[in-house]
């Protein structure tokens, strides 16, 4: 198994990973690269995405009180 390291610096900031290969991989260079590309593209979209929207809460109604549903 072989470990490649690698980072990018982003707009976001630094992004730090790592690939694990078995020792006799066929991937190329090119293929390899797209890897990186696409964990960082990956980690990109979402430190960037919208924070979800909180959850309405929803009520019970017992002798005229409303109660928040835990």
């Amino acid at each position: 198994m072989i470990k490649i390291d690698f980072q990018f610096e982003t707009p976001h900031g630094k992004f730090a990973d790592a690939l694990h290969l078995p020792d006799d991989h066929a991937f190329t260079e090119e293929e390899i690269q797209a890897m990186k590309e696409q964990r960082v593209d990956n980690w990109i979209a979402v430190v960037t995405a919208p924070p979800a929207p909180e959850p309405e809460p929803e009520y019970i109604e017992i002798n005229g009180v409303r109660y928040v549903r835990a």
